[in-house]
């Protein structure tokens, strides 16, 4: 079987997908757009190709946002792009006899010195910043509920059956409901977007050390390698965004 890498290389961001070592088809998507402030990590799921076509139509939906005059018309821009890929997707999926189709999403929305993290699902966006990294996202899992619930530990829920079982995503016949957090950007933040062909293969410890340095093409290198060295069992997606400058209040730059 032929491993397909794409790769995609713009100032401060670079982003990397590549279909594993098991799968025949790559279902994940991303997309990075630096002048618009939107970077965004898809996994599809669904039978056949399914899933390619729900995550691909979130990424053509989110090339239409135009460059944005403040964060709310950012955020706004955003939200109704998703929306409209819901709706793409319930059409394409009425046209292929009612087949399930839905993918996962994790964003990271900048604008100035602000960002936002929208997601459904279980792909992920950790942020990286004085040398210590943080999840900012909650997997949508049946795991992850029953964590919340204290019903499973975290080390019994990597072991739970259903435990890849998502409780949120944009398909179709699932209800539309994104998660958000929002912070202030730093200079030297680092940020990390991937799908669960990563997560499911590194903990969060590797992961950190793969982020403590390097260039952002090394570092997304090697975490996908390492993913693919575990067996590679899954599409694995990375994107890593360096915050190198922060616009403050009346345009200036530090």
């Amino acid at each position: 079987m032929t491993l397909s890498v794409h790769e995609d290389l713009q100032g401060f961001s670079f982003g990397l997908t590549h279909v594993g070592r098991v799968r025949e088809e790559n279902q994940d998507a991303f997309y990075c757009d630096e002048n618009k402030g939107v970077f965004a990590v898809m996994d599809g799921a669904g039978g056949l190709n399914g899933g390619a076509i729900a995550s691909g139509l979130v990424k053509e939906a989110l090339t239409t946002i135009r460059v944005p005059q403040n964060a709310v018309d950012l955020l706004d821009q955003f939200e109704g792009r998703v929306i409209d890929a819901k709706e793409q997707i319930e059409k394409a999926s009425a046209k292929a006899n009612g087949a399930a189709m839905g993918t996962t999403i994790a964003a990271l929305l900048t604008f100035g010195s602000n960002f936002a993290c929208l997601w459904a699902g279980d792909s992920r966006v950790y942020r990286f910043r004085d040398g210590k990294m943080e999840q900012l996202t909650t997997d949508h899992t049946e795991a992850q509920e029953l964590v919340d619930q204290n019903v499973l530990t975290e080390e019994e829920a990597k072991l739970f059956s259903r435990r890849h079982v998502i409780t949120r995503a944009i398909g179709s016949g699932v209800d539309l409901e994104l998660e958000l957090v929002s912070g202030n950007l730093r200079l030297g933040d680092r940020f990390l977007l991937c799908s669960d062909g990563l997560t499911g293969h590194l903990d969060d410890t590797v992961i950190s050390t793969f982020m403590l340095d390097g260039t952002k093409k090394s570092v997304a290198q090697g975490l996908l390698n390492g993913a693919l060295d575990q067996g590679g069992a899954d599409n694995v997606t990375v994107v890593v965004v360096d915050i190198d400058r922060v616009s403050y209040d009346e345009g200036e730059v530090r």
